[in-house]
């Protein structure tokens, strides 16, 4: 059986192109993913591996869409080799990495992949530091209307618990606020 796995990083993004692409190579069942690729929670493609049998060929229409780092890829499959599996890349031109070259080449390009997110997390850090250098607020802006009801709550004697149920906010929130006036 041909079996697809699609996966995007975000509620954002779209499948579409993925699984248009694995149902044109005859996919008769494809795994979707909303999940970013560091996460070691993917329970799709935890079930794809799960299902996957002997002789069942797993499609996926580019490496990074399955694998967090080298390691993980390869451990992905091994999984598929230990069920006789295969793990067909499409934007390695269709290569079967069960083969010993395919292996080598899977390998290769996963070290790359996971050499250009460290890459690109290294960047995004820089322009962080850089903004927060320069003054420019990061990340949200503090709900002033909240943090008022929040202290409001606090001096007509409700504790942190109720006014975290009260607002609908965690405790967290209610204990940085409150802790703000003092």
């Amino acid at each position: 059986m041909k079996i697809g796995y699609a996966r995007v990083s975000s509620d954002e993004q779209t499948l579409d192109v993925q699984v248009e692409q694995l149902a044109k190579v005859g996919c008769e069942k494809i795994f979707k993913e909303k999940a970013s690729g560091k996460s070691a929670e993917r329970e799709e493609l935890e079930r794809l591996i799960e299902f996957a049998r002997e002789g069942d060929i797993v499609h996926i229409t580019k490496v990074d869409r399955i694998a967090r780092n080298t390691i993980d890829a390869l451990q992905i499959a091994d999984k598929l080799s230990e069920k006789k599996a295969g793990l067909v890349f499409h934007d390695l031109g269709e290569l079967d990495i069960n083969s010993d070259v395919g292996r080598v080449i899977y390998t290769t390009i996963s070290a790359f992949a996971e050499m250009e997110r460290k890459r690109i997390l290294q960047r995004c850090n820089e322009g962080r530091e850089r903004a927060k250098e320069q003054g420019r607020h990061l990340g949200r802006f503090p709900d002033q209307q909240l943090h008022n009801r929040i202290r409001e709550l606090s001096k007509q004697g409700l504790n942190k618990n109720a006014i975290s149920k009260e607002v609908g906010c965690s405790r967290t929130t209610v204990y940085k606020v409150l802790a703000q006036d003092k």
